[in-house]
């Protein structure tokens, strides 16, 4: 019936106003009324959505058989409704007052601590209601004039049922809840229980407990306040180390010339601060620690297509060691995934974990794109440990990937790679393993554990496996994972992590060129072109596309660097001189040379070379009609009794077009075995 536009202009729906039943408007004098813009209709309906009339534009006469109809005024109800939302407990404010030690050593009456958590709600909610109100109008173009007032109302309306005890006027609210974003908590107390003008603990004796809180050997607050003792008494001194000036025991005196003590619910009280807490676990734990704990962080989506973004991690894996000279290790392995899909693309392992590993695994990946004719990645996220040497080539953005994301060192939440790994660890390689898990999770993933006795003492029995063994198993599980319904299937009803890396590819993406990869993925021999023709790699040869190719040649120099990659068979190597991309050559297939054994594929192979041979006689014989024409040498003083008798070409071929090959099979195959 009642809505509110905008989170802040309070409506009625349209339908219920000419419903005949309520009696309120007919519908002729409604649409009267909207045309004649002498009611506000900020919504039109269709599609499952109300129209919706601003109820302060409504005629005074409609709006009082409404109040007559519903039997109260919307106006302050609906306000009460929409301002609740924002009410909600703050649990960091009942551990705050539940644990404030007054002065004399004494807590909070519990009254006390529920009418400053009350008035603590409440300015909470008056500021994220003010922020959203104030928003909402500016982006819709309206004032924001008049919401302290509206907003105090709706605080004194309420406060008979929540028993507040904050002001009732919008300047004293107002002033409040500036005073209470600056302090936070303490400035809700009472004087008379130790607020600001109070306060047992000054700056200077909070920053001591804090810095004795941070020390190396991780003290607890009953030891923080033993350490602050025997300052006090002169038996120890505490010195700045970065500035290395002492602390000066006269500070922390009072008036009167009496120590100021402490009881170590007073530290633990000030240690616990939400703030002090995020300061003094930055220091005293590990980055991982505080990262996970206190730091914020960024809160993303995945991309809609697949090769939109991939990322990579290396791990351990975790079903369980092999021998490897004196020692019991882990597989060591790197993935690449499909951010979008959740698909694992690329998978290579080793028995040490170095930048093989990494060119590995990157390969496994390209080979999996050129199989299903995916196009590259267009951005690839990483962290710096391994891949830091190849920031210059492979991983140097514009070079094989448009876009390089630089991972921070030890933040696991930011790669989405650390999220795959988990999630294929606890959902698949625990369904095909006992021995995965973590010791320090739920009693379900902790895996069960042998131990035995013998000289040496007690220790765990493990199960020792061959290292091909594992990898094996590791693969087994990446085709179960990637054959898995995608976890979103609200989005992907019905479809594998792979059906939707395939199906839902980003059109931008740049299309595969393996020359590129190669390059920087591949592996290289150096080489040289043999009789204009191909290269040699591995004892095989391969034939240059075209020629002309040879144009492209430095001046004397026909050696070249051969980039392939690595597979079963390798059909294809392409050929760069000083860096400089030349061609991609196809392997040379051999045929029989026997006529009366020629099967087709022996005599599609005989015609492609053939055609090779003939294209490189025409090259020949073009470049010298164009390029090398026979001059004669004519002497100028003989000039006048000198003949010259332009003699033919005797070692000129024949012509020989591509065509004779069908026309005049058995002719062009004895020139071609004259060729050998």
């Amino acid at each position: 019936m009642f809505h509110y536009y905008n989170d802040h202009i309070l409506c009625v729906e349209g339908g219920w106003l000419i419903d005949p039943i309520n009696g309120i408007i007919s519908k002729t004098n409604y649409k009267q009324l909207i045309n004649r813009k002498k009611m506000n209709r900020l919504q039109r309906g269709g599609n499952g959505r109300p129209a919706l009339i601003e109820y302060d534009s409504i005629p005074a006469k409609f709006r009082k058989k409404i109040v007559e109809k519903i039997g109260y005024d919307p106006t302050k109800k609906n306000r009460h409704s929409y301002f609740r939302k924002f009410l909600k407990v703050d649990m960091d404010a009942v551990r705050f007052f539940a644990n404030y030690i007054t002065e004399d050593e004494q807590g909070l009456p519990l009254s006390r601590q529920r009418e400053y958590c009350q008035n603590a709600m409440f300015l909470n909610a008056l500021e994220e209601a003010r922020k959203t109100i104030t928003g909402r109008r500016r982006t819709m173009g309206d004032t924001t004039a008049g919401i302290w007032n509206n907003l105090t109302e709706v605080v004194n309306e309420l406060k008979e049922e929540y028993q507040h005890t904050l002001p009732s006027h919008p300047v004293r609210l107002r002033k409040r809840l500036k005073l209470y974003l600056a302090d936070g908590y303490q400035s809700l107390i009472h004087r008379g229980y130790g607020n600001n003008n109070s306060r047992k603990v000054n700056k200077a004796l909070e920053q001591l407990i804090l810095s004795i809180y941070v020390m190396n050997n991780k003290p607890y607050p009953v030891m923080v306040r033993d350490y602050y003792l025997e300052f006090l008494a002169g038996k120890i001194d505490i010195v700045d180390q970065k500035t290395g000036v002492l602390y000066n025991r006269e500070d922390f005196f009072n008036a009167k010339g009496q120590p100021i003590t402490i009881s170590e619910a007073t530290i633990w009280n000030y240690v616990n601060n939400p703030k002090n807490r995020a300061i003094v676990d930055s220091k005293r734990n590990d980055s991982h620690y505080y990262n996970n704990i206190h730091r914020p962080h960024h809160h993303r989506r995945r991309p809609e297509y697949s090769l939109s973004k991939i990322s990579l991690d290396d791990r351990d894996l975790p079903y369980g060691k092999f021998i490897y000279g004196n020692q019991k290790l882990r597989v060591k392995a790197y993935y690449a995934y499909d951010v979008a899909s959740g698909s694992l693309i690329g998978a290579a392992y080793s028995k040490d974990k170095n930048k093989d590993l990494f060119i590995s695994c990157n390969r496994d990946m390209f080979a999996f794109l050129k199989r299903n004719n995916l196009p590259f990645p267009l951005e690839v996220e990483v962290e710096h440990h391994l891949t830091n040497k190849f920031e210059n080539d492979l991983l140097k953005a514009g070079n094989v990937f448009p876009h390089v994301r630089w991972c921070n060192p030890g933040n696991s939440q930011e790669k989405r790679a650390e999220h795959l790994n988990r999630a294929k660890k606890y959902g698949y390689e625990k369904r095909y393993n006992d021995s995965v898990g973590r010791f320090t999770l739920t009693e379900a993933n902790r895996p069960p554990q042998d131990k035995v006795w013998d000289d040496e003492g007690m220790h765990l029995k493990e199960k020792i496996y061959d290292f091909d063994e594992l990898v094996a198993l590791d693969r087994y599980t990446i085709e179960k994972f990637n054959n898995s319904l995608h976890p979103d299937q609200k989005l992907y009803p019905g479809k594998t992590r792979m059906q939707v890396l395939l199906e839902n590819v980003n059109p931008n993406a740049v299309i595969f060129q393996e020359h590129i990869v190669a390059q920087y993925a591949g592996i290289c021999t150096p080489t040289s072109i043999r009789r204009n023709q191909y290269v040699r790699v591995n004892y095989a040869n391969y034939q240059l596309p075209d020629p002309n190719i040879v144009e492209k040649l430095q001046a004397n120099n026909y050696s070249v660097d051969a980039y392939y990659l690595p597979g079963d068979e390798i059909n294809t190597v392409h050929i760069f001189q000083n860096g400089k991309y030349i061609a991609s050559c196809q392997k040379i297939n051999r045929y029989n040379e026997s006529t009366a054994e020629q099967n087709d594929e022996d005599r599609k192979n005989f015609e492609e070379q053939s055609k090779y041979v003939a294209g490189f006689d025409g090259m020949i014989r073009k470049g010298r009609d164009e390029k090398a024409r026979k001059v004669a040498i004519i002497n100028r003083d003989n000039y006048d009794e000198m003949e010259v008798e332009i003699m033919p070409d005797e070692q000129e071929t024949a012509d020989v077009s591509f065509e004779d090959i069908e026309t005049n099979y058995s002719n062009y195959a004895d020139k071609a075995l004259n060729d050998f």
